[in-house]
């Protein structure tokens, strides 16, 4: 169950790599619960629901390329995968970059993927998008 788990997870990183939000949502629980903490307004927030985790993320990848995310450590339990990851993200408007490190925690049951938080340096990361937020774009969850 671990590795089935793990290898889960990780087709999930790779369908985000590749910017294949499709991909990405047909591993989730149609409704997934999602935490992705900012100091200041952010793409993905908190929510539940398959759909609305890949419109916010969608969103994201509108103003933002992955250009590197890299998987540090993993370990996985028969209800969840904690990962650590390394990431470089590239503002499209303005193409400053931010490097670090985020903890994954993704809730497992039924071969589908139930829960996703992020455990990073929320404030770090909303000074960031508070720098690269496009003009014409606000950064609520909710829009």
């Amino acid at each position: 169950m671990h590795l089935q788990n793990y290898v889960l997870v990780s087709d999930a990183y790779d369908a985000w790599k590749r910017g294949d939000i499709e991909a990405f949502g047909a591993l989730l629980s149609k409704h997934i619960a999602f935490s992705v903490p900012s100091a200041t307004s952010t793409f993905v927030g908190v929510g539940t629901g398959r759909e609305e985790l890949k419109r916010r993320l969608r969103a994201f990848l509108d103003c933002y390329e992955v250009c590197r995310f890299d998987l540090l450590t993993a370990a996985p339990t028969d209800t969840q995968c904690v990962f650590r990851i390394e990431y470089t993200y590239r503002a499209r408007d303005t193409g400053f970059e931010i490097v670090g490190t985020q903890r994954h925690i993704w809730g497992v049951s039924d071969n589908q993927i139930v829960s996703f938080t992020v455990a990073h340096d929320a404030q770090r990361l909303g000074a960031y998008f508070e720098l690269t937020r496009p003009a014409d774009r606000s950064l609520s969850p909710g829009q």
